[in-house]
């Protein structure tokens, strides 16, 4: 997208070791319910952009000296001051030195670690991001100049990084991240079928011509074109489980410049108008711009999610702006409320087995009277978290005592499996442990559990078409605040998730995230990905390595500042 169109129209959070949930009141040892009706499954979305290479599994650091002093004495082996920090070939500037004012105009502005376009990169900003930055210095590849970023690294002047002696100049800039929140952004479902979504609010003409294509596209889509009718338009590519889409569009269907998607060029717009329009010169002259999405897919298609800025009113007719800077007219989107659920931060001393009531209808809690006889006192609701101590037998039945000395049937209860400290790693090192058998995950420090939740992995799949989540060892590579994921299966079709919160890739297209549309925690589900509630996924996000600096929208690992381990086992 342009620069100059942009500029016209346009520390580690771990969080406390009480046994709570993520932002929420104290549990007792027998939990609280999160439980609920998980809907129709959605489809498992893929990373909108080519990841690096995984990074070798090695230790993040060395432990800590032992005091002058006290030699004899074993040493405290905690992590370094700087673990988990990014760590920059060049020292961040001094806070004197960031004297011009900076916008992210491009929708990825990347930053790099010195100042050439060859150099690794370290992260990213996200569209519309204001900063302070260091004075310009010269650089490979970035004819503008790159500037020095407060917390380190460069970004280039000639790749989106907009910067003047004042704060820069954007016509609705996109609302920023909400990073405090579960989810960082509001969200809209595409309920209608060939939503069209512009790079600016259009113009009559340009409405009246999508009107016309979306008609034809409808047409086609409920196969009241004849066939004839059909080829002439472009052939129709057919997928298994999925309505038929054409393969190629008009000229007309590509005027509307949906978010991501291939827009038409002044040519393609001259070819296409007819009569009146062909004499249009605003529309002729200020084409749409293209924005990142799907270059497959021109139109939108219902069950799409997009993230959503601000409601405007203009011209007599509601648009979304999307937090991708598109816009969409309000009568094709739904707001949608993100489902959650909710794990358990665990305390200094807590220690397995604890777990989650998994049975179906939920667990009956008993006492025991002074002959023996269980009483009943009351119930838990399926994945109610519970912290048990011993397992007793009371005429055949496997039973778990609580801490508080109350009864459960062991056999309603899903239990976390201790696991050992993986092999190279630190006594204080921070890894992930996930259980593809109990769809649960827990979060270590060096042996000691620091953190329990349920997941949904990959469901069954076909031979053709497996979703399978791997297993094996690998370190996160990469963190995403949001990252757009979409592609089509042959059973799900075509899918689009703008903006998926908090995504941590450890292998391939493979992730750690949340997912916001649905609640079915526990059970198997996605297209491979570890699926995870908005506010597990926020903490875990803050939680593991690499730490994202401040305003970064993403950050890689790199050799210095490996990415937290993650074990993925049947």
């Amino acid at each position: 997208m342009s620069l100059l169109l942009l500029a016209l129209v346009s520390c580690d959070r771990g969080g406390d070791r009480s046994r709570t949930s993520h932002r929420s009141e104290p549990r007792s040892s027998l939990g609280t319910s999160a439980s609920g009706l998980a809907p129709k499954p959605e489809a498992e979305p893929e990373p909108e952009e080519e990841e690096e290479a995984p990074l070798a599994d090695a230790p993040a650091g060395d432990t800590a000296l032992v005091p002058e002093g006290e030699v004899g004495q074993e040493p405290e082996l905690v992590a370094p001051l700087d673990y988990g920090l990014i760590h920059p070939t060049d020292p961040p500037p001094d806070p004197a030195a960031l004297t011009l004012h900076a916008l992210a105009g491009y929708e990825v502005v990347a930053i790099y670690d010195k100042p050439d376009l060859d150099s690794r990169k370290l992260g990213y900003l996200r569209l519309g991001h204001r900063l302070q930055v260091a004075g310009k210095v010269a650089g490979e590849g970035c004819p503008k100049g790159f500037h020095q970023l407060p917390h380190g690294g460069y970004a280039c002047a000639s790749k989106g990084l907009v910067v003047d002696t004042r704060p820069p100049y954007m016509f609705r800039a996109p609302t920023p991240p909400r990073v405090e929140d579960p989810v960082p952004y509001d969200y809209g479902f595409v309920r209608s079928w060939n939503a069209p979504m512009w790079w600016r609010i259009p113009n009559g003409v340009e409405l009246q011509l999508a009107s016309e294509e979306r008609a034809r596209l409808e047409a086609l889509r409920e196969s009241l074109l004849a066939p004839a009718d059909a080829s002439a338009e472009g052939a129709v590519a057919t997928v298994a489980g999925a309505r038929p889409e054409p393969a190629e569009v008009s000229a007309a269907a590509k005027l509307p410049a949906v978010d991501g998607l291939a827009a038409a060029d002044s040519a393609t717009l001259a070819s296409a108008a007819v009569g009146s329009v062909a004499q249009d010169e605003e529309l002729l002259a200020e084409p749409p711009v293209t924005l990142p999405l799907n270059p497959e897919h021109p139109w939108l298609e219902r069950g799409f999610f997009v993230s959503l800025s601000e409601k405007i009113e203009e011209s007599g007719r509601g648009w979304w702006k999307t937090a991708r800077a598109g816009y969409i007219e309000s009568k094709y989107l739904s707001q949608y409320a993100a489902k959650d659920f909710t794990g358990v931060v665990l305390d200094e001393g807590a220690t397995f087995p604890f777990g989650y009531v998994m049975a179906k209808d939920g667990t009956r809690v008993y006492a025991m009277d002074p002959s023996g006889k269980l009483v009943r006192e009351g119930s838990l609701e399926r994945r109610s978290f519970v912290d048990v101590t011993d397992e007793i037998e009371i005429d055949g039945k496997a039973y778990m005592l609580t801490s508080e000395g109350k009864v459960l049937l062991k056999g309603d209860l899903r239990l976390a499996e201790p696991r050992p400290l993986p092999e190279g790693l630190e006594p204080w090192e921070r890894w992930i442990d996930v259980s593809l058998a109990q769809q649960m995950l827990v979060a270590y420090e060096g042996e000691r559990p620091v953190f329990v939740t349920l997941v949904s992995t990959g469901r069954r799949g076909s031979k053709e078409e497996p979703f399978d989540t791997p297993t094996g060892r690998w370190r996160i590579r990469s963190k995403h605040i949001s990252t757009t994921m979409d592609g089509n299966t042959a059973s799900d079709g075509n899918y689009s998730i703008q903006d998926v919160p908090w995504a941590m890739f450890f292998e391939g297209s493979y992730a750690l995230h949340a997912a916001f549309w649905h609640d079915g925690f526990g059970r198997v589900r996605s297209h491979g990905c570890v699926n995870l509630g908005p506010s597990d996924a926020r903490w875990l996000f803050y939680w593991t390595t690499p730490f994202l600096p401040e305003g970064w929208h993403g950050v890689h690992a790199h050799e210095g500042s490996p990415g937290t381990t993650v074990i993925v086992r049947p």
